[in-house]
């Protein structure tokens, strides 16, 4: 895969001390979105969720941050990748439709439950009018949206994609997590919420933040996963508790080492990789997901690019 280069960046986030499940999680985990008016109008934004407001700020900060040159609307695409979507808007579009019926429940819910809303939204909130597409895909959908980024760019049928993430936090997410999951208390891990958005484009010359050398997905059980000795490992732990385990068994018998992450979500990866062109240094990235699926990303900074 040729190079792809980071021109642009921007994220949101905000990670609670609170175990999942706490009654007051949702309130700390709320990431805050009202500079979104510094870059859209006010009016625009009322029929818009939490889920796509993030996006929209994210991906205007990136926008903002980039080469005003490397940015032609007419000729880049979007990709965003989310794990779960919309799920506060989906469980009130349920509500509506429980308690009012089909003819009465709430089309601004319904519309903004998709998956594909946020992306609708960047699009027409920036007139960015290049494809437009959507990937779920729980742990790995950052990774693919990455791949499918780079194909984009490949093929020269548009000069930049404009990639991001959103996963929001709710009230249910954190219940089943506290119910359900294997995280036990006092594991030091955390749940949180936001966006993040790169400008990628082919033109090395107007990297800021450096670029990525190599992207693949692959299964790790299957074929092993192959990390240069060269590079600095940087995981990113997977929403499933019990795989990061078993990874960091298979690590520790290939005598791997690595610097771990305790914010459980499934887009946080797409923060990751960001801070992970600020160490300055060859980085590889993985990403795990609950089945030994992982998504693999080398990362060298501006001046590491070598030249042929």
């Amino acid at each position: 895969m040729e190079p792809v280069y980071s021109d642009g960046f921007s994220s949101i986030k905000d990670l609670s001390v609170s175990l999942p499940g706490v009654s007051d999680r949702l309130n700390r985990s709320m990431a805050d979105t009202s500079r979104l008016c510094d870059y859209l109008p006010k009016r625009s934004l009322r029929r818009i969720d939490h889920f796509s407001r993030m996006a929209l700020l994210s991906a205007g900060k990136a926008i903002k941050d980039s080469d005003p040159s490397l940015f032609s609307k007419d000729n880049t695409g979007i990709i965003i990748a989310t794990g779960f979507g919309a799920l506060q808007t989906t469980f009130s579009f349920l509500d509506s439709y429980i308690d009012k019926g089909d003819k009465f429940a709430s089309p601004t819910h319904f519309s903004n439950s998709v998956h594909n809303a946020a992306a609708a939204h960047v699009s027409i909130g920036y007139g960015i009018t290049g494809p437009n597409l959507t990937i779920s895909q729980f742990d790995m959908s950052f990774l693919s949206a990455l791949v499918t980024a780079g194909v984009w760019l490949e093929t020269k049928k548009i000069e930049a994609v404009l990639l991001g993430t959103s996963d929001a936090f709710c009230d249910v997410l954190g219940y089943c997590i506290n119910k359900f999951s294997s995280i036990k208390e006092g594991a030091g891990y955390s749940f949180g919420e936001g966006a993040a958005f790169f400008l990628l484009t082919r033109k090395e010359g107007k990297s800021k933040y450096g670029y990525f050398e190599d992207i693949s997905i692959g299964n790790y059980k299957n074929a092993g996963l192959d990390i240069p000795q060269n590079t600095l490992l940087v995981l990113s732990p997977s929403a499933i508790n019990t795989c990061n385990d078993e990874f960091m068994n298979y690590l520790k018998n290939n005598n791997k080492a690595l610097y771990r992450n305790y914010l459980f979500s499934p887009t946080d990866c797409s923060m990751d990789v960001f801070f992970s062109t600020k160490l300055l240094k060859k980085v590889c990235y993985v990403k795990i997901g609950q089945d030994g699926e992982y998504g693999k990303v080398i990362i060298k900074p501006k001046e590491q690019r070598e030249v042929a």
